[in-house]
């Protein structure tokens, strides 16, 4: 018999600031998702105190398998940090080489960190070193377009120094989340190192997954933005039913997820943060403008419960809402060299 390839792949959530938190992961996990990672931490803020930090680094009791990013650039910093962690219940440390935003660029860390190839390693080796044995894995971005060679000479050196799982993003850090994905240098990675790659960028349907899937070769896929609002995404990745929630499921996911978040972080703040989440969930389904106008008016339950009655009136229950046009998944190609064996 023989064997379906699709039936290997494994689908990750990505460590991804300001959302996924446990309500977040909760909601991933019912529709599926198994390996996930909390938002980004910040080494000085885990060092130093932050009033964010048992949010950030909670863990559900339920949940199977839960990896913890660090971001920072300076080793000894990173030191401490990791062994912070040592006494939290995590199954993996991941480093940030990825983070493209400007407030943690022009600090030198997060995809920043990752120009820097030296200071990256000894980065690297303070957190290994701190990891308390626990595996330590690397989320990066493609350092060239459409040249594979910067991207896998890091890449190698970091699998020599002791990471052990590499997850690469296939845009350069000047594009954020812009542009087409370079499957073919995270390809290259891929045949590059002998520890497992995650391929990255640009998920936001089966279709995508698959396609980056076949590009790479990678058989691990971690998913970013496509997860925001739309939980369901897990369903689709793995083929399973379901992958299209009606109104009913939408309104029930939604109000789940917002309880969660003021178990978590209490009432005001709760329902702060989760104005994003609930414009998630609306965005993209055909819900009336009206409805999304009015979330950032919502500061209590009371408030939230109101907006909630009216989301649910405005469909039957049953009415299926699929999530409307995605920016679909966008393939750069790369063009080998002459005598690199690279395609």
């Amino acid at each position: 018999m023989v064997s379906d390839p699709q039936a290997d792949l494994e689908w990750l959530l990505a460590p991804l600031a300001g959302y996924t938190d446990v309500p977040f992961r909760r909601s991933c996990r019912r529709c599926g998702c198994r390996r996930a990672f909390t938002p980004l931490i910040d080494a000085c803020a885990l060092i130093y105190g932050n009033r964010h930090n048992a949010e950030i680094l909670a863990r559900d009791a339920s949940e199977p398998w839960l990896g913890v990013q660090l971001l920072g650039s300076d080793p000894a910093q990173l030191r401490e940090a990791a062994e912070r962690l040592q006494a939290m219940p995590f199954d993996q440390i991941d480093l940030n080489l990825g983070c493209p935003v400007r407030k943690v660029t022009q600090k030198g860390a997060g995809a920043a960190l990752a120009l820097d190839a030296e200071r990256a390693l000894r980065c690297v080796e303070a957190v290994r070193r701190a990891s308390g044995g626990r595996p330590l894995s690397v989320k990066m971005r493609i350092l060239a377009e459409g040249d594979p060679e910067p991207t896998v000479a890091l890449a190698q050196r970091l699998a020599a120094a002791g990471v052990e799982a590499l997850t690469v993003h296939g845009r350069v850090m000047q594009r954020v989340y812009a542009g087409p994905v370079w499957a073919g240098i995270i390809a290259a990675v891929r045949a590059a190192v002998p520890i497992p790659v995650a391929a990255n960028g640009g998920i936001f349907s089966r279709a995508d997954g698959l396609r980056l899937a076949a590009a790479t070769g990678c058989r691990h896929l971690m998913v970013a933005r496509g997860a925001i609002g739309n939980p369901w995404l897990f369903r689709d990745l793995a083929g399973l039913p379901g992958a299209v929630p009606s109104h009913g499921e939408v309104c029930e996911e939604l109000r789940e997820h917002l309880a969660g978040m003021v178990a978590l972080y209490g009432e005001g703040p709760g329902l702060r943060e989760g104005r994003k989440i609930i414009l998630g969930y609306l965005c993209g389904r055909g819900y009336p403008r009206a409805l999304r106008s009015s979330v950032n008016l919502v500061s209590t339950w009371d408030e939230f419960m109101a907006l909630w009655r009216q989301v649910q009136a405005a469909l039957p229950l049953e009415t299926p809402v699929p999530m409307g046009p995605r920016p679909g998944l966008v393939l750069a190609e790369l063009r080998p060299a002459a005598g690199t064996g690279l395609g």
